[in-house]
């Protein structure tokens, strides 16, 4: 009889092998959690039964609210999951930011100091172009480098010279875009 009130709170866990002889009982998170919550719900039909006017209207609120607080409670479990799961992609984009970002203002200012080509420094478009970048870089970041790391900052090179080349008298493609996002805010009230 004692052995199975211990089953109530506590599992048999193996401590020498998966499948061994040697035991020992351990308490149980889910299994107190379960007695817990039937306690609660215990508790809560008596209240409700003896101590309110109209039971039904009262376990038809404590319902509603704890169905709310489940899926508040799921929401929050997923968005934190993803988090943790997200974490190496989100410390990843931050460094390619800062690295692509340090590289474009590094560039710009040299370009600029020998007059060869004139940086479009700052503007939505830049922003944008520099986080896209991060974004398609996250991943790479891994410690280690090589020649797809490599590749990746030789397609970064071209693009950001390529974004900044004159094609008329506004400037490259990050000033003209720049231009064109201020005509379409002009627009909006």
């Amino acid at each position: 009889m004692k052995d199975q009130l211990k089953k109530l709170l506590y599992t048999k866990h193996f401590v020498d092998t998966p499948s061994g002889t040697i035991a020992e009982w351990r308490l149980s998170p889910w299994k107190v959690f379960f007695l817990l919550l039937s306690i609660a719900i215990l508790l809560l039909l008596i209240y409700a039964q003896f101590f309110t006017p109209s039971p039904r209207e009262f376990l038809g609120n404590v319902t509603f609210y704890a169905i709310i607080a489940i899926c508040i409670i799921a929401v929050l479990w997923i968005v934190f999951s993803m988090v943790a799961k997200a974490r190496k992609f989100i410390i990843g984009f931050i460094l390619a930011f800062i690295l692509i970002l340090t590289f474009y203002y590094f560039l710009g200012t040299l370009l600029s100091y020998f007059g060869i080509m004139d940086f479009h420094i700052g503007g939505y478009s830049t922003w944008i172009l520099i986080a896209i970048l991060a974004g398609l870089g996250a991943k790479r970041i891994d410690g280690n480098l090589d020649r797809h790391d490599v590749g990746f900052a030789l397609l970064v090179f071209i693009i950001l010279l390529g974004a900044n080349i004159p094609l008329n008298q506004n400037g490259g493609f990050l000033a003209n875009l720049d231009k064109f996002l201020g005509m379409l805010g002009g627009w909006i009230p």
